[in-house]
């Protein structure tokens, strides 16, 4: 009994020298003091402030909280049945086209923006194609047979120069760009921000001087308007987590 008692006071003395001794400080200073560590932290989460959005069209999924913001109608100048007969091409006149997609990045202001709040650094690569110029007089099953529509001149095919000035841009550096797409083709790459790069807004502004339609001859165009469809594509390399 008397040895319990002994073994029990001996357990409480070191309990107590073991809480009495502080934690987490040593004497690390140039003069011996006791420095200590701790944290200061906050957090920081994907998007935006939540009172606001960029605008235009947002991805899912792995492509949450990244924005297509703008996207420009093109509009050329006018031409004749003769010119397109011989083959011609039609400099950009501005953004104000007839036809509407309704897509919520579109505009006539021949502005381009993507915007990356994702927080992922993951990069991104903004592509482009274009449909053939269809003539809007033409029925669907006229337009349906694309050999057919080409020869009678209810379609008309080239190739589209796209000219934008210098991005400006909070993580990207982006000079005049041109791409050619050619009617009907594959997406042709227009901005690419590599792995670390794009976060934040990208902007640039469609160059009137190297925008241009070059249109394949065709010797039985007929008049009317005639509408092609630009598709952009913004993707990324990102995975969920």
């Amino acid at each position: 009994m008397k040895k319990s008692l002994l073994v029990s006071a001996a357990a409480l003395v070191l309990a107590a020298t073991t809480t009495v001794a502080p934690l987490g400080v040593s004497a690390a200073g140039a003069n011996g003091e006791p420095q200590g560590t701790t944290k200061a932290e906050f957090t920081v989460t994907a998007g935006n402030d939540g009172t606001t959005t960029p605008g235009g069209d947002e991805g899912t999924g792995d492509y949450k909280n990244l924005w297509l913001v703008q996207a420009p109608d093109l509009n050329f100048d006018k031409t004749s049945v003769a010119s397109v007969i011989a083959g011609v091409t039609l400099p950009y006149k501005d953004g104000v086209t007839l036809a509407k997609t309704g897509d919520a990045a579109e505009n006539q202001e021949g502005k381009l923006q993507v915007t990356d709040l994702r927080g992922t650094s993951a990069g991104w690569k903004l592509s482009a194609s274009v449909s053939d110029f269809d003539n809007a007089t033409a029925t669907a099953d006229q337009l349906s047979d694309r050999a057919a529509a080409i020869a009678a001149g209810d379609k008309l095919i080239g190739t589209l120069t796209l000219g934008l000035g210098a991005a400006t841009a909070d993580n990207f550096t982006q000079g005049a760009t041109t791409a050619d797409l050619t009617t009907n083709g594959g997406d042709v790459t227009i901005w690419n921000a590599a792995k670390t790069f794009g976060q934040g807004d990208t902007k640039a502004t469609v160059d009137a001087t190297t925008t241009k339609l070059a249109i394949t001859k065709n010797a039985n165009v007929k008049k009317g308007q005639y509408d092609a469809t630009v598709t952009w594509t913004l993707s990324s390399t990102v995975t969920a987590e």
